[in-house]
């Protein structure tokens, strides 16, 4: 087994552990060397989906049949506007 995996950052920047346990930085699209004990936290926050890790179901949510009908009961009231302005010119 070797001391390190390679990996490619997929996102933007991605802070990882070298695998003589320095903390370094790589930039999208840079092939990195990982130390073992750092993988599945790259792996995780890179976008790289794994094996052991349950990958949540997409939600869609449900039609809706029918629209819900108006509350009965007295209706809006609104206040009243301001009167309009004669524009007929005199």
């Amino acid at each position: 087994m070797s001391d390190y995996s390679e990996r490619t950052v997929r996102i933007g920047g991605m802070s990882y552990i070298d695998p003589k346990g320095i903390w370094r930085f790589g930039l999208q699209g840079a092939k990195v060397k990982v130390h073992p004990d750092n993988v599945e936290r790259f792996d995780r926050l890179n976008g790289e989906p794994t094996s052991h890790v349950p990958q949540p179901e997409p939600t869609v949510p449900e039609p809706e049949d029918e629209p819900e009908p108006e509350p009965e009961g007295e209706p809006v009231r609104r206040r009243p506007g301001r009167p309009r302005k004669d524009v007929s010119g005199g």
